[in-house]
C-alpha cells in the first residue's frame, strides 16, 4: 500500500475521531519515510486533540523542518500557540502562512482574533475585513468581527453584523447567545431573553448559556428564572465561579441565609484542589464578616495545594486586618514571588508599607504596579497618599480638592413645573428600582440597598431627562479642566466621554459609604437625590456628609478630611476617580438617596 494512501486513511480515522487509528496508521508512515511532512503534521493534529501540547509542538516543529512551504501546517501551528498563550510565536506563525498563501481566508480570521487578544483593534479589523472579502457569507468571520467590534465599543455595529450573521445562519447557536449577551451590556435585557429563547434546546448543555440567561432574567425582575439558571450553570461546570459570585449576591442580597454560599460548599466538594474556588469562598465570607471561617478556608487550601499566589495572598490580607503587618507583608511577598506582575499583591504590599510608615517603599511598589496597570485610579490615590505624608507637593497638583472637585445644582428640564417637581418625578422613579432588601456584599454600602444594572438605560422619563442633564453638567465640568500631560485625570480630558456605569444607592439611619475609590473610572459624579431632614449644612457632626480624602487604611491621626460637601437635593458633585471618598453617617427618619456614575474618556 502507498504511503499517499495510508496518509489519506489516517485523515478520514482522525476526521472521524479514530484518533488511535489514525496515529498507528501515520506512524507505519514514518517507518518508510521518517520524516515525511504530511505524516507528521497529522500526528501533530492528534496529539493537539489529545491535549498533549508538548508533543503536538514537536510534531509540526519537525513536519515544518521536513518543509518549510506548508502554509496550513503554519497556520495550525499557530493556532496551538495561541492556544497555548504564546502569542508572538503564533503571530511569527500566522505571518509565514499569508506569505505562503496571502487568500487563506481561514489564517487571516485566527490572525484577527490574535490581534484582538493583544488589544491591536485596528489590525483585527484589517484583517477580519481581509477574511470576509474571500468568503464573504462565513457565519464565523462574522462572528469575529462582532467580538472585535463588541472589544471596541462599537456595540450597535457589533449588533448589526450578529444580525448579519443571523440572516445567513438563522439557527446559530453561537450568534443567538453572543446577541443575547451583547443586548444585556446594552441594557435590553428583556430583548436578551428572546435571544435566548430561541436556542433553549442547543443551550443545555452550555453553562456560558445558563449563566448568561440567569443574568438576563434577574435584570428583568425574573428571581426564579435566574436562580435555576445559575445552578443549571453550576451543574454543568462546579467551578464557574461568576455564577457562583452573582447566585451568591443574589440570596445575600434577598437575605436567602440558608442557601448564601451553599453552592461552593458543593463544588468544593466536588473538586477540593480548584484553587479559584477556595479563593473566592473565602472572599465571599470575609465579605460577609465571617473572617475567622475565611481564614480557616485559606489555611486549608494552602494545606491542600501548597503555596498558592492567590490564596497567600489572601490570607496576608486577613492577617493585616489583625494588624499583624510583618506576616502579611511575608506571605505577600511570597505571592509576588510567582506573580511579579500582579499588580493587586503589590498595591497591598504598598498599604502595608504605608501602615507601617514607610512611604517611599510603599512608593517604589505602587510605581512598580502602575508599569503594568498606568491608569489603575487606585494606584494613584495611595501615591496620592504618600506624597501628602511626605509633605511631597505632587500630592497638591494630583488632588487639587478646590479646582477638581466641583458641585453645581441641577435645572429643572422642560415640562416640569421646577427642580422640586423634577426631583420628586425621578426619586419615584429610581426609588422602585431598589428591589433589595440589604446592602451588597462587594460595595462601600453600608446600611443601605444599592440597584442592579445601568440606572441611566433606564427608560423612564424622569431618569432619561437626569441623564441628558447630567451629561450637560459632565460637559461644563471638562471644559473648564485645565492642560497638563502628565495628570492622570487632565492627560486623558478631549472634552470627550462615556458613562460606562450608574447607579442608586439609599441610606437609611446610621448608614454610610467607607472609604473608597473606583480603580478603574477616570471621572466620578455622585447626584444627591433625596436627602433626610438630619442632613444640614449647620451640622457641626457634618451627618451624611461627603468626605473627601480620608483613605481606608485607617492610619488614625495621619489621616485628613480635605474637604467635606453637605448634600442637597439636586446636587451634582464630580471629582477624579482617584479621589478617596466616604460619608459620616446620619440619624434620624427619611433616606439618603444619590445616584452616582463612572465615566471614562470618549
Amino acid at each position: 500500500m502507498s504511503y499517499q494512501i495510508q496518509l489519506q486513511q489516517a485523515f478520514a480515522a482522525l476526521q472521524n475521531g479514530q484518533l488511535a487509528q489514525a496515529f498507528q496508521t501515520a506512524q507505519l508512515v514514518l517507518q518508510n519515510q521518517p520524516e515525511q511532512p504530511d505524516a507528521l503534521h497529522l500526528l501533530a493534529l492528534v496529539a493537539r486533540q489529545q491535549q498533549n501540547h508538548a508533543a503536538a509542538l514537536m510534531f509540526f516543529k519537525r513536519s515544518l523542518q521536513a518543509q518549510p512551504k506548508q502554509a496550513v501546517v503554519w497556520s495550525n501551528y499557530a493556532n496551538l500557540l495561541l492556544l497555548m498563550q504564546h502569542l508572538d510565536e503564533a503571530e511569527q506563525a500566522y505571518q509565514q502562512a499569508l506569505t505562503l498563501a496571502a487568500d487563506f481566508a481561514d489564517c487571516w480570521a485566527n490572525a484577527a482574533a490574535l490581534a484582538l487578544r493583544q488589544h491591536n483593534i485596528v489590525l483585527a479589523l484589517e484583517r477580519i475585513s481581509t477574511a470576509l472579502k474571500l468568503q464573504p457569507a462565513s457565519v464565523r468571520f462574522l462572528s469575529i468581527k462582532a467580538d472585535i467590534l463588541k472589544a471596541s465599543a462599537q456595540l450597535q455595529q457589533a449588533l448589526a453584523v450578529y444580525d448579519e450573521a443571523l440572516a445567513i445562519a438563522p439557527d446559530n447557536f453561537y450568534c443567538w447567545h453572543n446577541k443575547g449577551a451583547l443586548l444585556r451590556q446594552l441594557d435590553k435585557p428583556a430583548e436578551a431573553l428572546a435571544c435566548f429563547a430561541n436556542i433553549v434546546t442547543q443551550g443545555q448543555h452550555s453553562p456560558e448559556y445558563h449563566f448568561n440567561r440567569a443574568c438576563a432574567a434577574a435584570d428583568c425582575g425574573d428571581y426564579c428564572l435566574a436562580e435555576s439558571e445559575w445552578l443549571a450553570a453550576l451543574a454543568l461546570k462546579p467551578d464557574y465561579i461568576d455564577a457562583h459570585l452573582s447566585l451568591n449576591n443574589f440570596y445575600w442580597e434577598h437575605q436567602k441565609t440558608a442557601q448564601f454560599l451553599q453552592s461552593f460548599q458543593k463544588s468544593l466538594q466536588q473538586q477540593p484542589d480548584s484553587a479559584p474556588l477556595v479563593y473566592h469562598y473565602a472572599s465571599r465570607l470575609i465579605n460577609s464578616q465571617q473572617q475567622e471561617a475565611a481564614e480557616q478556608v485559606l489555611r486549608e487550601g494552602l494545606q491542600r495545594l501548597g503555596p498558592h499566589p492567590e490564596l497567600l495572598h489572601a490570607l496576608g490580607a486577613q492577617y493585616s486586618k489583625k494588624g499583624l503587618l510583618d506576616q502579611a507583608q511575608q506571605l505577600t511577598r511570597q505571592a509576588l514571588a510567582q506573580r511579579p506582575d500582579h499588580s493587586r499583591f503589590r498595591i497591598d504590599l504598598a498599604n502595608y508599607l504605608m501602615q507601617q510608615g514607610d512611604y517611599q517603599q510603599a512608593l517604589t511598589e505602587l510605581a512598580k504596579a502602575q508599569q503594568t496597570e498606568a491608569d489603575n485610579q487606585e494606584i494613584w490615590a495611595y501615591q496620592g497618599t504618600c506624597w501628602r505624608l511626605l509633605e511631597d507637593p505632587r500630592h497638591h497638583w494630583l488632588n487639587d480638592y478646590q479646582r477638581l472637585v466641583q458641585s453645581f445644582l441641577l435645572p429643572a428640564p422642560q415640562g416640569y413645573d421646577n427642580r422640586e417637581h423634577f426631583l420628586s418625578e425621578l426619586n419615584t422613579a429610581v426609588r422602585a428600582l431598589h428591589t433589595s432588601r440589604q446592602q451588597p456584599l462587594d460595595q462601600s454600602v453600608r446600611g443601605g440597598t444599592q440597584t442592579i444594572g445601568r440606572l441611566l438605560a433606564e427608560p423612564a422619563r424622569a431618569i432619561q431627562d437626569f441623564r441628558l442633564l447630567l451629561e450637560q453638567q459632565i460637559r461644563q465640568y471638562l471644559m473648564t479642566l485645565p492642560k497638563d500631560n502628565t495628570h492622570p485625570l487632565l492627560r486623558r480630558n478631549q472634552q470627550q466621554f462615556q458613562i460606562v456605569g450608574s447607579w442608586s444607592v439609599r441610606l437609611q439611619q446610621a448608614g454610610y459609604h467607607s472609604n473608597h475609590v473606583h480603580p478603574q473610572g477616570w471621572l466620578s459624579a455622585c447626584t444627591y437625590l433625596e436627602v433626610p431632614p438630619a442632613i444640614t449644612a449647620k451640622d457641626e457632626q457634618r451627618q451624611g456628609w461627603l468626605k473627601l480624602g480620608e483613605t481606608c487604611l485607617g492610619l488614625g491621626a495621619r489621616e485628613q478630611v480635605a474637604r467635606a460637601i453637605c448634600p442637597e437635593p439636586g446636587l451634582v458633585v464630580l471629582f477624579p476617580s482617584y479621589t478617596w471618598h466616604g460619608t459620616y453617617p446620619f440619624s434620624g427618619d427619611g433616606s439618603r438617596m444619590t445616584a452616582p456614575c463612572d465615566i471614562s474618556p470618549g
